[in-house]
């Protein structure tokens, strides 16, 4: 994904402490309620897509092919999202969860509480210029669900697509904090699930440890970077398909998955692995921002 829109490969910081996270909710302390099995809401999809540029006619044209598609919500007028759900096509909305870009709106009305602290100071990821966000933040899980109300259901969206919850799991900050992240993150999706029982939940990444708690209130997760000539060998990768397959039995999660620029038996392959596996592939010509 480009800077402000993408989910993050495995980085490592040193193991510290954090501070400036005393506002915290209560509610996290609790045990996530278990919830009724469902079918997936994704079921049945067979094509998808991801595009975060602006929604022009000759685009609108080009979306209404795939069942599902992923935009940037705050680029589109309730109007043209109907456009494509009039089409039968299902729409879900970009939102970063665990952290948020610079000149990011929701940022504006943070407070020093909201940012995520390692020993007193702000986690900036310089890579993705980018804030780290402490989602234990009750006044942050606000602004969260304010720009989800505004953005996904006040345009009608079916649902909304969960960036960089992956931060939780990629070793990016001590144990202890992921920790503390991925409890809190768990329990920002049950209560999307809880609030918004009819609306389809994605999670992108979080393939390891947070997959396995998050799977009851979502209804799909996307692997991104699914580079056939490495998942077929990688067993890391193979570990965590045994997984997906599991959660895929128990749940009825829908796999999603994506790769950039592949062409001819590389895009052939890709194609035949996410058959096989039952997941729900597609190719990026260059980027999100095109189609």
């Amino acid at each position: 994904m480009n800077k402000m829109m993408r989910n993050l490969s495995t980085l490592c910081l040193a193991c510290t402490l954090v501070t400036g996270v005393a506002v915290a909710d209560t509610a996290l302390a609790q045990p996530v309620a278990a919830v009724k099995q469902k079918p997936s809401s994704l079921t049945g999809i067979n094509s998808y897509t991801i595009f975060y540029g602006e929604p022009k006619p000759a685009v609108l044209q080009k979306l209404t092919a795939y069942e599902l598609v992923v935009i940037e919500p705050r680029l589109w007028t309730k109007a043209q999202v109907d456009t494509l759900k009039q089409k039968g096509v299902k729409v879900l909305g970009y939102l970063s969860v665990l952290e948020q870009y610079k000149d990011s709106d929701l940022l504006k009305q943070a407070t020093n509480g909201d940012y995520l602290t390692i020993k007193g100071k702000r986690d900036f990821r310089s890579d993705w210029e980018s804030w780290s966000m402490d989602i234990n933040s009750a006044h942050y899980r606000q602004l969260l669900l304010e720009d989800y109300r505004s953005q996904v259901l006040a345009k009608g969206l079916n649902g909304v697509f969960l960036d960089t919850m992956g931060n939780a799991d990629d070793g990016i900050w001590p144990s202890d904090v992921s920790n503390r992240q991925r409890e809190g993150a768990v329990q920002f999706v049950a209560s999307l699930r809880a609030d918004f029982p009819a609306q389809t939940i994605v999670q992108n990444w979080g393939l390891t440890a947070l997959k396995d708690r998050t799977a009851p209130y979502i209804d799909g997760i996307l692997w991104e970077d699914f580079d056939p000539q490495v998942v077929s060998k990688d067993q890391w990768s193979q570990n965590r398909m045994k997984e997906l397959s599991a959660l895929k039995q128990k749940h009825g999660l829908t796999v999603l998955t994506v790769d950039i620029g592949l062409t001819g038996k590389q895009k052939t392959s890709y194609l035949q692995l996410n058959s096989k596996l039952g997941y729900v592939g597609q190719v990026i010509k260059k980027s999100y921002d095109e189609l």
